[in-house]
């Protein structure tokens, strides 16, 4: 998701609410992001080990 447009056009509009729930989002998509490459990384570290 592009969030510098989602917020541009929230700008426009004046919805409040609607920002403070974009920042929410995209907070929770970065820890979903940084958890998601922990687990890739895991995956391939057992992976190596079983050869």
């Amino acid at each position: 998701m592009n969030w510098n447009s989602a917020r541009e056009h929230c700008k426009e509009k004046n919805w409040k609410w609607t920002m403070d729930l974009i920042n929410k989002c995209q907070k929770e998509m970065e820890a979903l992001e940084a958890e998601n490459v922990k687990l890739k990384r895991q995956l391939v570290l057992r992976s190596q080990l079983k050869k």
